[in-house]
């Protein structure tokens, strides 16, 4: 039944706070179409699609009609997670040091994905998307593509840790899920997907093709931050129709497009490591093994 109380239900509480909660729930969504009504408040017909979408059970663009087996099953979620909310601020847990915390972790990665998406939706235009196809086109035929999956983090140690852990047998995906600070592919289990050399950066790209099919790299460092990838497979390039093509286009110009946004936000802000992080360390931990 509570299926929804992952990072979707960590989103829905941090529309409240103590002072505010009664006026809050009481506003009136224009144009929504009110779902179901738990202890006097509301939960709209977008509440169930929204979650729809962030449990990845419809697409985007799916129409999700309320007699929809789907539609009643997540109400009742939403329904669920409602009464537990309200029970929880009758409690004033918003008040406890340790749920303030969650929520403004939740609070500052919704912000974070919304700013992003704002500022690179532009630039993901079908014209952008289909320029990126055309250029790429001929350079598809030479060399080869790497299926990789990417894990980066904030620091050296931090970078150790994963790979202690990765030796240890566990799941690359899940780690990436947990601990990469990459928004381009955290979401999606750390998969970048099909590359080729000239689609991500040379540091990346270097390591990418130096390392053998079904192998984990060695940590390296780039301007962003501490990675570890893990290659796949390779195959030669496909010549494929745009529209076969346009996910990976998407995903891989969404991922171009985070990089420059984040380089262009450090440069205008002053930001200072304290702990954890050699600025003036080479690219690889293990570059003297060989010496």
């Amino acid at each position: 039944m509570l299926l929804i109380l992952g990072a979707t239900g960590l989103t829905g509480c941090i529309d409240d706070s103590s002072s505010q909660r009664s006026k809050a729930e009481a506003l009136f969504r224009e144009g929504d179409i009110a779902a179901a009504r738990v202890a006097g408040t509301t939960i709209y017909q977008s509440d169930v699609i929204r979650a729809a979408n962030e449990q990845k059970r419809i697409k985007n663009d799916q129409v999700l009609p309320a007699d929809d087996p789907l539609f009643q099953e997540i109400l009742s979620e939403l329904i669920d997670q409602r009464l537990l909310k309200l029970a929880a601020l009758d409690k004033n847990a918003e008040r406890v040091p340790e749920v303030t915390r969650r929520l403004e972790d939740v609070r500052e990665r919704v912000l974070a994905r919304y700013f992003v998406e704002q500022q690179i939706k532009d630039a993901l235009t079908d014209e952008a998307l289909l320029a990126v196809y055309t250029s790429q086109s001929a350079l598809r035929q030479n060399g080869q593509e790497a299926n990789v999956r990417l894990i980066r983090v904030k620091s050296e140690t931090e970078i150790k840790e994963v790979a202690e852990k990765l030796a240890k047998g566990a799941d690359f995906g899940k780690l990436a899920s947990e601990s990469s600070i990459d928004i381009g592919t955290q979401s999606n289990e750390g998969k970048l997907g099909y590359v080729s050399q000239v689609m991500v950066d040379k540091p990346i790209a270097d390591v990418v093709f130096t390392t053998k099919a079904g192998a984990i790299s060695k940590p390296f460092k780039t301007k962003d931050g501490w990675n570890i990838v893990e290659v796949l497979g390779f195959r030669k390039p496909q010549q494929a129709s745009f529209e076969s093509m346009r996910p990976q286009i998407l995903q891989y110009k969404t991922y171009e497009e985070i990089n420059a946004l984040m380089s262009k936000l450090r440069e205008q802000s002053d930001v200072e490591i304290l702990l954890g992080y050699d600025t003036s360390a080479d690219n690889s931990i293990n570059e003297t093994d060989d010496e």
